[in-house]
């Protein structure tokens, strides 16, 4: 069975401590403060051995209004809450915001624990339980059960335990294959061993000797050990409380709120798209510009709202599409909780669900930007990878679309699998590499570059083609080289162009008229016919009556097919003469030793005009050294 966190809520002196205590034997109030006051004021951690042997981690969190943002900190990796409400107090003010915390959360596994049973008589246990299930019937937790419990009697302690058994087959495992995640929630150093941090790993499994990244700064370090409950241990999946011991690391370096990964896995990101829901009772409406605290993981950074849709507020009690920009750095990934409170007074007013932890700067709002977003609300990992691949346009490898689609491995896997089924996507061979490229970007790039192609015939018809180079640039910054030439291949297997020595024709060639036909069709003749002492490129333009340029261009092409070679610019020999020529320079050295221009007559049966241009091309080939 997968393993789980266990968390506390509740208003502060209600008797979380206390409940933890008599559960499990540890009391999680480890701060100086926190014995002399009496209160807890950070997070505590326990663990729990169920009755059945299996283990839970615990998280308990203060209840004092002012200790919120640490509460946060321990409430976005619950999987189940022990909602505590004094039975001498009933509900109150932290009761409530601490629920409505939960349920913004969604967690929707939990017990209800009426603590401080052994202060109150029956009757009034019972108006209690009866207010409870009052405040608790439109959250995630209407379906709790809810219980009493005295932590100094030990009345009802055993079946809390026993509720939390029952209840736990129901949590949702968390993905435990692929990448990890582990926000920081704690930082300290140990004598002999150096520095510890411990979160709640919430994604992946982590292993003693991986690679890992701290972000958002993006510090490389190597886990060197590792404990789970106190025990050490060669990996950790999620769902566990884990310590990692950070060799070369200072304390000082690191702080909750940053998160330990997989080494090449998410990314720091400052502006964040996102479904926002206000709480009924948020004291006013939140607008385009509002400031406000967002917590996501461990995190508290400070952030602007944008509103996405067509209202001019969102409305307490109502959610909108929302635009956040970060005043600081956060590491957040798709479908994400996350908490939002007032700048100042500091209340909590609401929370939703990260859509997009990167979305393009400068996407527009409007009905085409919402309904991506509704489309990555709804789940779907086939639209959620679609909707990548669309974006990028570009071809993308599985662990690129895994990073950018933010799903789990499996979920990106099956998302993928559907579109290539359903044809909204394509494998395409980068650089001798799957990848895959969504069909109507493929389908664009191929029209765009069949039509650029056609335009330049058109415009220049004598020309061999475009080159890649300023094809490319014309089809602007979205196509990377690799998949360029790859979408080139493509094309050319399917006849569609044709690409040889650096350009790229129509599949149907350039449209020389019949004159032009017929001219290119002497010009080889004429050369043909020259042996190693065809006309130059002057004569072959005044003999064909054929200006500078066309001459050129008719040169090019018979380049292109191979007909003829060049010597130089204005000298050019039919195919096979200047490997014909290295062989009768090579024979005739090596029978004479050397060869001199005069021997060239006997040789090439040319005069110096010509054998001049040869000898010379083959001394840039380092096939004949000129002394003297």
């Amino acid at each position: 069975m997968s393993d789980f966190i266990i968390g506390t809520a509740g208003h502060i002196d209600h008797g979380k401590t206390q409940l933890i205590l008599a559960l499990t034997g540890i009391d999680t109030d480890r701060l100086k403060e926190e014995k002399e006051r009496g209160i807890s004021i950070d997070l505590g951690f326990a663990e729990i051995t169920l009755p059945s042997g299996r283990v839970a981690g615990i998280v308990d969190v203060p209840g004092h209004e002012h200790f919120i943002k640490n509460m946060l900190a321990g409430a976005t990796g619950f999987d189940l809450v022990l909602l505590v409400v004094a039975a001498d107090d009933g509900v109150m003010p932290q009761t409530r915001e601490h629920l409505a915390i939960i349920d913004l959360l969604g967690v929707s596994e939990g017990v209800v624990v009426i603590t401080k049973a052994d202060l109150v008589d029956e009757e009034m246990l019972e108006l209690v339980a009866e207010e409870v299930r009052e405040l608790i019937a439109d959250t995630s937790l209407s379906g709790a059960e809810v219980m009493t419990a005295s932590a100094v009697t030990g009345a009802g302690v055993e079946d809390v335990a026993a509720a939390i058994e029952k209840i736990a087959g129901a949590i949702k495992p968390r993905a435990a294959a692929g990448p990890f995640r582990l926000p920081i929630d704690r930082v300290f150093t140990l004598r002999g061993i150096g520095t510890v941090v411990t979160g709640t790993l919430w994604e992946g499994t982590l292993r003693v000797g991986d690679e890992a990244r701290i972000l958002p700064d993006g510090r490389e370090v190597r886990i060197r050990n590792l404990q789970v409950h106190g025990k050490d241990v060669t990996k950790a999946h999620a769902g566990q409380r884990v310590a990692l011991n950070l060799p070369g690391m200072a304390v000082e370096e690191i702080r909750r709120g940053e998160v330990i990964v997989t080494k090449g896995y998410l990314s720091e990101t400052r502006l964040v798209h996102a479904r926002l829901f206000l709480l009924p009772q948020a004291p006013r409406g939140l607008k385009t510009r509002s400031r406000i605290r967002f917590h996501h993981g461990t995190a508290e950074v400070m952030a602007r709202v944008t509103l996405l849709g067509n209202e001019e507020e969102v409305e307490p009690g109502g959610s909108g599409l929302v635009k956040m920009r970060l005043e600081h750095p956060a590491v957040t990934r798709y479908g994400d909780r996350f908490i939002v409170r007032s700048y100042s007074p500091m209340a909590t007013i609401g929370g939703g669900t990260i859509l997009d932890s990167h979305p393009p700067v400068r996407a527009r709002r409007g009905a085409d930007l919402q309904e991506q977003l509704r489309s990555r609300e709804a789940g779907d990992p086939a639209d959620v990878v679609g909707l990548v691949l669309k974006r990028r346009g570009s071809a993308m490898s599985e662990p690129d679309i895994l990073g950018a689609a933010e799903l789990t491995q499996e979920e990106a896997t099956a998302g993928l699998r559907q579109l290539l089924d359903s044809a909204r996507a394509q494998p395409i061979e980068v650089e001798g590499k799957k990848r895959f490229i969504d069909s109507e970007a493929l389908s664009s790039w191929d029209e765009q570059i069949l039509a650029m192609v056609e335009a330049f015939h058109k415009e220049r018809p004598r020309e061999a083609g475009i080159e890649k180079e300023t094809l490319r640039s014309r089809l602007g910054g979205g196509l990377e080289p690799g998949t360029f030439e790859a979408i080139l291949a493509r094309a050319q297997r399917e006849g569609a162009i044709n690409v040889q020595a650096g350009r790229v024709s129509s599949g149907g060639g350039r449209r020389l008229s019949e004159a032009e036909q017929a001219e290119k069709a002497k010009m080889l003749d004429l050369i043909k016919e020259g042996g190693f002492s065809p006309p130059f490129l002057r004569e072959l333009q005044d003999r064909l009556g054929l200006d500078q340029k066309k001459a050129r261009d008719l040169l090019s092409i018979l380049l292109e097919e191979g007909a003829v070679e060049p010597v130089n610019q204005e000298f050019y020999l039919a195919a096979g003469k200047l490997s014909e020529a290295e062989q009768l320079i090579r024979s005739q050295v090596a029978i004479a030793g050397k060869l001199e221009v005069g021997d060239m007559k006997s040789l090439f049966d040319t005069s110096r005009k010509y054998s001049i241009p040869i000898l010379e091309y083959f001394d840039r080939k380092r096939v004949t050294k000129r002394e003297g």
